[in-house]
């Protein structure tokens, strides 16, 4: 999902650069080195458009991204439409690492929804098995999948990832000049 107005941050944040490339091609290396069969970047900036079909993914155009995380999701579900399930990707995650989605798939089956807990804090990225299909599509405003696992808590299955790092989103110029600062590092 790479189609948010990135207004805390007050300019497209996921092109920022983080350790010498634009903060999203980190994400896009991870995803790409896990090795899944499709993946669907869902964007309103050509740019990034750009970026994820230079790393084989298929970009989706979100042209209504004031609607919300909710329409991102819509337009993923519907482009992949016969999945066995979806896992979500935030693009301002630099340091997500392929071992860390490997280890979700792990726990990955037609049941359950895996969420990452980094530390005591649940994150990103999420798997949703193909069960919550109609509910993904019905999703609306600026929720995302949220509101799902707060109504399945007990079809939901958590995964501690030693990482914490891993699990930091970029928001604001404050949380990016950590970053350029390198306080970051566990």
């Amino acid at each position: 999902m790479a189609s948010g107005f990135s207004k805390r941050m007050g300019c497209n944040k996921l092109l920022l650069p983080v350790e010498g490339k634009a903060m999203i091609a980190h994400v896009f290396d991870a995803v790409r080195q896990a090795g899944f069969e499709q993946t669907v970047v869902v964007t309103g900036f050509d740019s990034i458009a750009q970026l994820a079909v230079g790393n084989g993914f298929l970009a989706v155009n979100n042209d209504s991204p004031e609607i919300g995380q909710s329409h991102s999701v819509v337009l993923g579900v519907e482009k992949t439409a016969q999945s066995a399930g979806w896992m979500f990707f935030n693009g301002d995650m630099p340091w997500l690492k392929s071992d860390t989605i490997g280890k979700l798939l792990e726990y990955a089956d037609a049941a359950h929804i895996v969420v990452p807990r980094y530390g005591s804090r649940p994150g990103q990225p999420v798997y949703f098995p193909a069960a919550f299909k109609e509910e993904l599509l019905a999703l609306t405003g600026d929720h995302g999948g949220r509101t799902i696992i707060r109504s399945h808590l007990d079809r939901v299955c958590y995964v501690s990832i030693d990482s914490i790092r891993q699990g930091v989103d970029i928001d604001t110029p404050e949380g990016y000049e950590k970053v350029k600062r390198g306080d970051w590092v566990e």
